[in-house]
């Protein structure tokens, strides 16, 4: 066994009297969703608790009990602890190692407290961690609300790089306790100096750059499609952008736009770009195997003027990503070569491959007319392009 569900100090007095923590019942009935799933398969689940004497979470009091909605089993493992750190002074690193866990599943209360300073010091430890990303929860704050707290530990934690042991978040819906316990079997970070020994080349590191130099600008003005990478609290999205080249319009050496066109209105990029700002660009110049790579920040703006001058077809977007380069450089032609992207003679034979309408009919499981999709699809294309 080698993955085991945590789950910290989801206790009666933390989550009973008001006001709540933020999104409490939801995140009662995730982690409730969580542990069956990991009895079923085969994961242990330990529930910790802390206690303070002379207070509502002392030993054995009514409010240092599991909060009254949680599913709990006799075989799951009970853990006590007295400080935010729930390796400190506990028995945990030896209930895991008597266990072979190597990586933990991480959900609870405090947000910025317990669970943080936990997955810290697991990650510390050697141990690969999944903070379950809307499995935990805090009191809203006079600096922050609970919401926010949340989205701010799943946007840190995850970005900390100097452990041995991998910190990652994910959404309660995406985590398998099958698949994450396959993936435990990989190498620890800790490891990749003896995976890649050679250092990177010299090219490789000097052609990044703050700002848009002249021939990274040939390439971006030359691209009309682009891939927008995102990170909120439900976790990761990638997005496909395109317009008549440029996809991203310049406004200055360090400031781009990207207008949001017409869509399916899911509006999974915009979320995490309110919650977090984090964003990565990979721009695909038809033609041409060396892409272009941007990392920077983003901000949405709706602003009347900005959305006018970015019309299309008389149509001005919704509102504008105003994208702020941290950094920008091109990458090696070797990924598009092995792939053959721009060859059409490697190209698969479209007719081969299911229509949309028949995808749409298969995840709907027949709710769709596919047949009906496809052919009202070209004109509602045409007509709702821009």
């Amino acid at each position: 066994m080698t993955t085991a569900l945590i789950v910290i100090d989801v206790q009666q007095a933390l989550f009973d009297p008001q006001p709540r923590p933020a999104d409490a019942d939801a995140v009662l009935a995730r982690i409730n969703q969580l542990t069956s799933q990991a009895r079923s398969a085969g994961v242990p689940v330990l529930w910790v608790q802390h206690e303070r004497a002379g207070s509502a979470l002392a030993h054995g009091s009514a409010g240092w009990a599991l909060a009254d909605a949680l599913h709990t089993e006799a075989s799951d493992g009970r853990l006590r602890k007295t400080t935010p750190d729930s390796f400190l002074r506990t028995g945990l690193a030896d209930w895991l190692a008597a266990r072979g866990v190597r990586q933990l599943v991480v959900c609870g209360y405090a947000s910025e407290f317990c669970v943080d300073t936990t997955v810290r010091s697991a990650a510390a430890k050697g141990f690969a961690v999944t903070l379950v990303a809307d499995a935990h929860t805090s009191h809203d704050k006079p600096h922050a609300s609970g919401a926010q707290i949340r989205a701010h530990e799943n946007a840190s934690l995850p970005a900390i790089s100097s452990f041995d042991g991998q910190i990652s978040a994910l959404a309660s819906a995406a985590i398998s306790f099958a698949g994450l316990r396959d993936a435990a079997a990989q190498p620890a970070p800790g490891l990749l100096a003896q995976l890649y020994p050679n250092r990177p080349s010299e090219a490789s590191l000097v052609k990044e750059s703050p700002r848009l130099l002249p021939g990274y600008r040939a390439l971006l003005e030359a691209s009309p499609f682009v891939v927008l990478a995102s990170v909120g609290p439900d976790g990761l999205d990638a997005s496909p952008r395109g317009d008549p080249a440029p996809a991203l319009v310049v406004q200055d050496e360090r400031t781009l736009l990207l207008p949001d066109r017409r869509g399916n209105n899911r509006l999974d990029s915009l979320r995490n770009v309110v919650a977090d700002g984090r964003v990565a660009l990979l721009c695909l110049i038809p033609g041409r195997n060396e892409t272009l790579r941007i990392n920077g920040h983003a901000t949405l703006s709706s602003d009347a003027a900005l959305c006018q001058r970015l019309a299309m077809d008389g149509k001005a977007p919704a509102s504008v990503l105003v994208i702020h380069i941290e950094v920008v450089y091109f990458q090696c032609a070797r990924a598009l070569l092995r792939s053959g992207l721009w060859r059409p003679e490697t190209w698969p034979d479209a007719a081969s491959l299911p229509s949309a309408g028949r995808l749409l009919a298969q995840a709907s499981a027949g709710q769709f007319d596919g047949a009906a999709y496809d052919a009202a699809l070209p004109q509602r294309q045409r007509d709702s392009l821009y």
